[in-house]
């Protein structure tokens, strides 16, 4: 990126919806098979992880676009004066 205008990084609403689906997948595994160990029943766990995929994945996703609103901890970047990415 050497003597180029350095370019602002942002996230589409598609990568905030891939990256919530699939951190949803890890942790609803998670929260499945602590359920089933709680519990002892496969049916109730499903349940519990059905419910808790959906609802967290809005929530997740909101949060994601929300903090692409947020200045907390995001600097600009003078190309001139940052070393080379290349």
């Amino acid at each position: 990126m050497k003597n180029e205008m350095a370019q602002l990084l942002t996230e589409s609403p598609l990568r905030s919806v891939v990256k919530g689906f699939t951190w949803r997948l890890v942790a609803t595994f998670t929260t499945i098979l602590i359920v089933y160990f709680i519990t002892g029943e496969q049916a109730k766990a499903m349940q519990i992880g059905a419910i808790e995929f959906v609802t967290k994945f809005v929530v997740y996703y909101f949060h994601e676009r929300a903090w692409l609103r947020v200045s907390f901890g995001q600097s600009r970047v003078d190309p001139e004066r940052s070393p080379d990415f290349d």
